[in-house]
């Protein structure tokens, strides 16, 4: 291979990964901020509680996004694209948008951004697969698994579309109660259930033994 190419495929993936670490440092810094500064969240209504649960989701998202771009820099080496490079910044970007939209008023457009986080890790994690697939020191988990299809995605593009049509339906509506305690309940079970499954293929995939029926599984939250 190529000096050049074998140079990016070792540091790479370490820079990113070095890049996210700050982003998501600042997003937390960032959190604690509107934590300790939002005076709602410590007075009793409905209010706080939707306020804690977006925060609750907030922060799973961020431990989400970190754990996924750990896992594949210990699970995978794969040469990497521009796009690389340039995605955890986008994914900083809108987290910093979500914790700046925690507010009354805001639900709406924080659903939508989420929706587009959610979206941008799955289509980026699935790049990634791709590009991994690729490479021979992969051969181990790839050799008796094909290749992942659209339809193997179909959980992830529901709940993508689901955040998205409800941050539709709350920013129409005005936000009802109701319908953001049920969004904002879904988006925490979605979130949750995602960071167990990659608790789960990243310790599985240190210690593989058996092949997966699809990259999918093998790669949340895609």
């Amino acid at each position: 291979m190529n000096r050049n190419l074998e140079r990016a495929r070792e540091l790479l993936p370490a820079i990113v990964l070095t890049v996210l670490s700050m982003i998501q440092a600042l997003a937390l810094e960032l959190f604690w901020s509107k934590v300790t500064g939002t005076e709602y969240l410590w007075q009793p209504g409905w209010d706080a509680v939707i306020g804690w649960l977006q925060l609750l989701v907030m922060l799973i998202g961020i431990l989400l996004i970190w754990i996924i771009y750990v896992s594949f820099v210990l699970r995978f080496s794969w040469l990497p694209s521009i796009e690389d490079t340039v995605i955890p910044f986008f994914i900083g970007l809108l987290e910093f948008g979500m914790i700046d939209l925690m507010h009354s008023g805001s639900l709406g457009l924080w659903f939508i951004l989420l929706a587009l986080v959610f979206g941008i890790a799955t289509a980026s994690s699935h790049s990634t697969l791709r590009r991994a697939r690729q490479d021979p020191e992969n051969a181990y988990f790839f050799s008796n698994m094909g290749p992942s299809r659209w339809r193997d995605y179909r959980l992830s593009i529901t709940i993508c579309v689901a955040f998205l049509l409800f941050g539709v339906a709350l920013w129409t509506f005005g936000e009802p109660a109701w319908l953001a305690l049920a969004a904002l309940l879904l988006a925490l079970a979605a979130m949750t259930l995602q960071f167990f499954r990659a608790k789960f293929y990243w310790m599985h995939s240190l210690a593989y033994e058996e092949p997966h029926a699809n990259e999918d599984d093998a790669s949340p939250p895609g």
